[in-house]
């Protein structure tokens, strides 16, 4: 019997919820979605399927992101959002909720381009800080998915990505931060040093870090972490996207700022000016 170390809320896990952790945990993103589906069409109300296929269903977007254009992701990811945001009305005690509408946003955003949607980016830093209020505990056996290292992923990743221009403050109310980006992928890897896609991330941040503070250091580390990060077995089927993905990294490095897993990011306000 698998063990899910969790304190998130008072609900007690289905044995259909059980049962699609454990095909999470063994990388069966199909055979999770179908489960839940099944068993959400019977239970509409159970918070703990509803976040779990929120996750899932993204998981599943970011493999479909690899062959397929980007407008058919979108309803993949307004799914997302409208299951998080019923999470939320069920149990607004618990961070899944708010982290995966966060996620949800942040991918449409980099879906249709995120320069065309600046103006969203203060209502995902909002959420995901929300989702860091909670007491929420959880990790999967895997590793892949934990909370609150979920969390320090997406705004790790927020901070990079967001631009950074003194204008941001107007546009949308936040503005990128390379360095608090830097502290979350921190975070995240000391939580757990053997998540692959939290050494790949540290070390796409301290690149764009190198090249955006013209920091030798931050360049050498961030190349040592993307090293790391190769080393480890990629057998989960987004670490298996992001172990393909380190070589070009590696090659694109001084443009590390713009990269997402579903695809690189313009981010200069020249580019913004353009549109």
């Amino acid at each position: 019997m698998f063990f899910v170390a969790w304190l998130a809320s008072a609900w007690a896990l289905a044995p259909e919820v059980e049962e699609s952790e454990r095909l999470a945990n063994a990388g069966d993103l199909d055979g999770t979605i179908r489960v839940l589906e099944d068993y959400i069409a019977k239970s509409p109300d159970d918070p703990e399927a509803l976040w779990r296929l929120a996750r899932a269903l993204y998981e599943k977007g970011e493999v479909l992101a690899q062959s397929v254009p980007d407008a058919q992701r979108l309803p993949i990811y307004t799914r997302v959002r409208s299951l998080s945001r019923r999470v939320q009305e069920l149990d607004p005690e618990a961070g899944f909720g708010y982290l995966w509408e966060g996620v949800a946003m942040g991918r449409i955003a980099t879906s249709k381009g995120i320069l065309s949607q600046l103006s969203t980016a203060d209502d995902i830093e909002r959420l995901w800080l929300r989702s860091l209020q909670s007491k929420t505990v959880y990790r999967m056996d895997s590793g892949i998915s934990s909370f609150p290292g979920d969390a320090w992923n997406a705004l790790g990743q927020f901070y990079r990505l967001c631009p950074d221009w003194k204008a941001m403050e107007w546009i949308s109310g936040t503005r990128g931060d390379i360095d608090k980006s830097v502290s979350y992928f921190r975070l995240m890897v000391k939580d757990d040093p053997n998540r692959l896609e939290g050494l790949k991330e540290l070390g796409v941040a301290l690149l764009c870090k190198g090249y955006k503070q013209d920091d030798d250091a931050a360049k050498v580390e961030g190349r040592v972490w993307l090293a790391r990060a190769y080393a480890l077995p990629a057998t989960y089927p987004t670490d298996v996207i992001d172990h393909k993905q380190i070589p070009v990294i590696k090659s694109r490095e001084a443009d590390a700022c713009g990269y997402s897993r579903d695809g690189w990011e313009k981010l200069d306000e020249a580019a913004y000016a353009g549109r």
